[in-house]
């Protein structure tokens, strides 16, 4: 049913449960694991008198918290038995970062935590998870 699987990890809990479900489903169903992490860009801004000056983000130091995400990931679907087919570090913002691996990669299946790290922002606008569901062109599965 499945062959190729996506899975978003961000490092929150849930995400550590959406690695050990997909690792059951790619067992399952002798699929690939795909994944996928989108550091979310936090600005920084000095107030400076009646302005601000908005300091750029270190993209170094981006893709170190990065690499540390997905050998976080790695540990954990290696403690499941498993290794990913593929890991990315993708820019932007990450529901649409994550449906553009997915469709990349051809996956039949994508699965998430059901919350991740950046639970105000989902309470504002939507959660990475929501956005998933409603728009992905394949299966869905999120995890709490």
């Amino acid at each position: 049913m499945f062959k190729d699987i996506v899975v978003a990890f961000d490092g929150s809990k849930h995400a550590e449960a959406a690695i050990l479900t997909a690792c059951d489903m790619a067992d399952r169903y002798s699929a690939k694991l795909h994944v996928v992490h989108v550091p979310e860009l936090h600005d920084q801004a000095i107030a400076v008198g009646a302005s601000a000056v908005v300091l750029p983000v270190d993209e170094e130091a981006l893709q170190e918290s990065g690499q540390t995400m997905i050998k976080r990931a790695e540990q954990l679907a290696k403690g499941a038995g498993h290794t990913f087919s593929s890991t990315d570090i993708l820019p932007g913002a990450p529901g649409d970062a994550i449906l553009a691996s997915a469709t990349e990669k051809g996956a039949d299946l994508i699965v998430s935590g059901r919350r991740g790290h950046g639970q105000l922002k989902g309470i504002l606008m939507g959660s990475v998870s929501q956005k998933l569901a409603s728009s992905a062109d394949c299966a869905v599965l999120t995890v709490k």
